[in-house]
C-alpha cells in the first residue's frame, strides 16, 4: 500500500513474487519464430531472477504491459523483431511510469543491467517511502495540535500506555496507535492526552 499508485501495485524486487517478467512481441508466425528464441536465451541469461514470460496469444502487448503495470512486477522488459535485429531489449520501471522509465540495453548487457536496475528499483523506492514517511510525520506539542496532525499525517508522541487514553484518542480524533519504535529517545515526557508520565513516544495516525 505504501509504494501502490494510480495504475495498481508497485512491488519491491527483494519480495515481489516475479521480478521480471519478459513479454514477446509479433505479429506473424515469421515474427514468432525470429523472437521466441531470443526470448527463451534472455530467460536461460537470467535464471538468477526470478523470471516470467507472458507468452499469451489471446491479448494484445498492451493488454499485457497494463496486466504487468496492475501486478507490480518491478521490472518488464519487451522484445521484438526489431530488438532481435539490433541486438537490444527494451527495460520498462515499475517504479518510474511512461516514457522516463523506459530504455533500450544491449543483450550483452543484461544479466549486469537487470542487477542493477532491480537494486535501484529497491532503493529508489525504500527512499521514496522514507521521505515520504519523514515529511509526514510530526512531533505535536500538545494535544489541539495533536488533533491537527492527525487529520492527514502521523504524531509520533509520548503516551503513558493506558488503554482508556488510546481509547478516548480514537473517539475524539478516529486516531491509534500504530507502533512503538524499537529507538525512543531516552528519558520520559508527559502523554500527550492525559498529561500523565510516559516512557515511550508512539506512532498514533488514523486508518485509511
Amino acid at each position: 500500500m505504501a509504494h501502490g499508485d494510480d495504475q495498481g501495485l508497485v512491488l519491491p524486487p527483494k519480495i515481489a513474487t516475479i521480478q521480471v517478467v519478459i513479454i514477446p512481441i509479433f505479429k506473424n508466425d515469421m515474427e514468432k519464430t525470429e523472437v521466441m528464441p531470443v526470448v527463451e536465451q534472455v530467460k536461460s541469461t537470467l535464471g538468477d531472477f526470478r523470471i516470467h514470460i507472458d507468452d499469451r496469444t489471446e491479448v494484445t502487448p498492451g493488454f499485457k504491459f497494463n496486466d504487468w503495470e496492475m501486478r507490480g512486477v518491478p521490472l518488464r522488459i519487451e522484445i521484438g523483431p526489431k530488438d532481435v535485429e539490433k541486438g537490444t531489449v527494451a527495460f520498462a520501471r515499475r517504479d518510474i511510469p511512461g516514457k522516463a522509465g523506459k530504455s533500450f540495453v544491449p543483450q550483452t548487457q543484461l544479466l549486469d543491467q537487470v542487477g542493477e536496475v532491480l537494486a535501484d528499483i529497491q532503493n529508489s523506492m525504500h527512499d521514496k517511502a522514507l521521505a515520504f514517511r519523514d515529511a509526514n510525520t510530526h512531533s505535536p506539542k500538545d494535544y489541539d495540535d495533536f488533533r491537527e496532525v492527525v487529520r492527514s499525517g502521523w504524531a509520533l508522541s509520548w503516551w503513558c500506555g493506558n488503554p482508556d487514553c488510546e481509547a478516548k484518542i480514537k473517539e475524539e480524533t478516529k486516531a491509534t496507535t500504530r507502533c512503538i519504535p524499537f529507538e525512543q529517545p531516552g528519558g520520559s515526557g508527559n502523554c500527550i492526552y492525559c498529561n500523565q508520565p510516559a516512557e515511550e513516544k508512539v506512532y498514533f495516525s488514523r486508518a485509511y
